[in-house]
Order: structure tokens, then sequence, then C-alpha cells
């Protein structure tokens, strides 16, 4: 009996070793962006930049959405896509500085999915470049 309760342990080791297990939005933005974007989504000069003011701003257009899916630490993270759409409309509503504005269209694990798959190389140039069709250089870390 000792063998069989130790090769279930490693079958179950193995098969969610890959995998996040679903949690509320706060609690995965807590166990998998909280280390880089702090507890409030502000920034980490020269490393992380500041979601507070930019989510909400890119949100509001394709290729804002299309960056915010793309960057590495969403397109790469180990949640569902329904787990990561629940994550980034929480954000917006919860960290941001800016108000969700009328019409907000809330993040779709089809979107998620459509789009996680080809995780951004340039982030930097592109987030610049997004800022500043936006208008809000000046404005945003």
């Amino acid at each position: 009996m000792r063998a069989v309760n130790g090769i279930a342990a490693i079958a179950l080791s193995w098969t969610g070793a890959n995998v996040a297990w679903p949690y509320q939005p706060i609690v995965n933005y807590q166990l998998r962006c909280m280390g880089c974007h702090l507890a409030a989504g502000s920034s980490q000069a020269g490393r992380v930049p500041s979601i507070r003011r930019s989510l909400v701003l890119f949100s509001a257009t394709p290729e804002g959405r299309d960056y915010v899916i793309r960057v590495p630490g969403v397109a790469q993270s180990p949640l569902s896509d329904e787990d990561t759409a629940a994550l980034l409309n929480w954000m917006a509503r919860n960290l941001s500085d800016l108000k969700v504005p009328p019409g907000f269209v809330d993040y779709s694990e089809a979107e998620i999915h459509s789009l996680r798959d080809r995780p951004l190389v340039r982030v930097s140039a592109i987030r610049a470049r997004l800022l500043k069709t936006a208008g809000a250089k000046s404005r945003l870390p």
C-alpha cells in the first residue's frame, strides 16, 4: 500500500507541475504578479513599469490590448486563459489610478487565447510607442 501511495504522489506532482490552480484574481495577483509589480501595481525604476496608469489606458485600443496580453508575464503565465482574463479585469478595476471608462470592454478568455501564444520580444519599444501614441508619455513612468 505504501508503494501505491508513493506512486500516486509522484503522478500527482507530475501532472500538476506546470498547472496553476484556480484562485480568485486577487490571490493570482499576489502569487503571479506582485513580485514584480508590487502590492499596488507600481513600478520598480528601470526594471518593471507601473500598471497603475497604463493598464486601463492600453486596454482602450486594440494595439494596447494586444500588448497587455502578449507581455511575457501575461503570455507565459501558467494561469488558464479564463483566469488570466479575470485577473486583468480585476487589475483594471482595483489597481488603476484611472477609472475604468464607460463602455470598457472586459478581457475575455477567447481574446487571451487568441494572442498569448506569441509573447512580445521588444516590450520596452512597443510600450514607449503606445505611450507616445496615447499622448501620455510624460504622465507615465
